[in-house]
C-alpha cells in the first residue's frame, strides 16, 4: 500500500470495473492495487458488467459509460444497481449535459472525468463508501423505528379501549371493584411491557 492514510483495511474492500479501452484498464488496475483494493473483476461490455458484478457482489464499481455494443455503461449500472446494493462511480471522457442528465437519473456516487487521476479516483471511493454506508444505515434505522412504533401501536390501542369498555361498565354498573383491580392490573402490565419497548427503543436510536 502507498501510504493513502485510509482508516478502514482496504483490502477487505473489493472494486468491480467496467473499461474496454485496455490502456486505461491497465492504468485503473494498477492504482486500485497501489491503494490496497482487490480486484473483484472487470469487464469491457454491459452484459458482462451485469453478470460478474452479480457473480462477484463487490463493494463498489467502478463504470465507464461509453462501451462497446448495445448496452451503455448507464444501463448497465442501472441494472446493477437493481440487483446488488452497492456504489457506483461513472468513468468517462464525455462531460456533455446529455450524458451527465442521463448518468445523474441512476444515482450515482461519484463521476471521474477522464484522464482518472489517482488521488481523485481514492477519494471518491472513500467518500462514496462512506456515503453508502450512511444511507444504508438510515435505511435500517427507519425501518426499524417504523417496526418499533407498529409493535407499540396495538398494546396501546388495546389498553386504550379496554379502559373504555371498563369506565362504560362501571358508568352502567355493571363491573364490581374486584373485576376492575384485575383489569387494572392487567392493564399495568401491558403498560410496563410498553415502557420496556420505549426504553429499547430510545437506546437504540442514542446509543453511541
Amino acid at each position: 500500500m502507498n501510504g493513502t492514510g485510509a482508516g478502514d483495511d482496504l483490502t477487505d474492500r473489493s472494486i468491480f470495473f467496467v473499461e474496454d479501452e485496455v490502456i486505461i484498464a491497465m492504468a485503473l488496475e494498477d492504482s486500485l492495487r497501489d491503494f490496497g483494493y482487490r480486484i473483484a473483476g472487470r469487464a469491457t461490455n454491459g452484459a458482462d458488467a451485469i453478470r460478474l458484478a452479480i457473480e462477484n457482489e463487490p463493494d463498489l464499481a467502478l463504470v465507464d459509460i461509453r462501451l462497446n455494443g448495445d448496452m451503455d455503461g448507464i444501463e448497465a449500472a442501472n441494472r446493477i444497481c437493481r440487483r446488488l446494493d452497492i456504489p457506483v462511480i461513472f468513468l468517462t471522457a464525455y462531460s456533455d449535459d446529455t450524458t451527465l442528465s442521463r448518468a445523474i437519473k441512476t444515482n450515482p456516487f461519484g463521476y471521474l472525468i477522464k484522464p482518472i487521476r489517482p488521488r481523485e479516483l481514492y477519494t471518491s471511493i472513500e467518500t462514496a463508501v462512506y456515503k453508502h454506508r450512511a444511507l444504508r444505515a438510515e435505511a435500517e434505522k427507519l425501518a426499524y423505528l417504523s417496526a418499533v412504533t407498529n409493535k407499540l401501536e396495538n398494546p396501546v390501542e388495546q389498553v386504550k379501549t379496554s379502559l373504555e369498555g371498563m369506565v362504560a361498565s362501571i358508568d352502567r354498573e355493571q363491573i364490581d371493584l374486584q373485576d376492575v383491580s384485575v383489569i387494572l392490573s392487567s392493564q399495568v402490565e401491558e403498560l410496563n411491557r410498553v415502557a420496556a419497548n420505549l426504553r429499547d427503543l430510545n437506546n437504540s436510536i442514542f446509543r453511541v
